[in-house]
């Protein structure tokens, strides 16, 4: 599978938004009350808020897409830490997302590579991200390209507080 891979800009707002929601919302629906995973959805990802983000010089979002079509997007974000990660010179990897029909052919891993080289070309010398607790699937991707879990932080959905596990990854190898 071929992906274009680029640093999204402003301009791609409405469609970073739109694939933002979509792939939360497939993600987690089936685990949430629908008025929670609303509150959350218009909360995240409304059109202003994701311009915020795309404006701060403190995020990066990696854009895929195959033909045209969106296939995923991570979000790299400086400057937040959590007390148990440990690893020198850390940047979090806040969000990483694949369509539901592009999960487990390479779109997942083609954006935690680049979100690496691109965190290594700044100097950063180890990743960290959150994940929640139940998401198997995703615990075990991380796991298979070294991730270690160091510790745990709340995540709010709505009003359900939920429990993410806090993983991070040694980029000195």
């Amino acid at each position: 599978m071929t992906l274009d891979i680029r640093i999204a800009k402003p301009a791609d707002v409405e469609r970073l938004a739109d694939l933002a929601r979509r792939t939360f919302e497939a993600a987690f629906s089936e685990f949430n009350t629908p008025e929670n995973m609303a509150s959350y959805l218009e909360k995240a990802f409304n059109t202003q808020q994701m311009l915020s983000e795309l404006e701060d010089n403190a995020s990066t979002f990696i854009w895929a897409e195959q033909t045209g079509i969106p296939a995923g997007y991570a979000k790299l974000r400086r400057g937040t830490i959590r007390g148990c990660v440990t690893g020198p010179r850390p940047v979090e990897l806040e969000r990483m997302y694949a369509e539901t029909d592009r999960i487990g052919v390479g779109v997942g891993k083609t954006l935690l590579h680049t979100s690496i080289k691109i965190a290594q070309a700044e100097g950063y010398q180890s990743l960290w991200l959150g994940v929640w607790e139940f998401n198997e699937r995703a615990i075990e991707f991380y796991h298979r390209q070294g991730f270690v879990d160091v510790g745990e932080q709340d995540f709010m959905v709505g009003l359900d507080r939920q429990t993410d596990i806090i993983m991070q990854l040694d980029m000195r190898h």
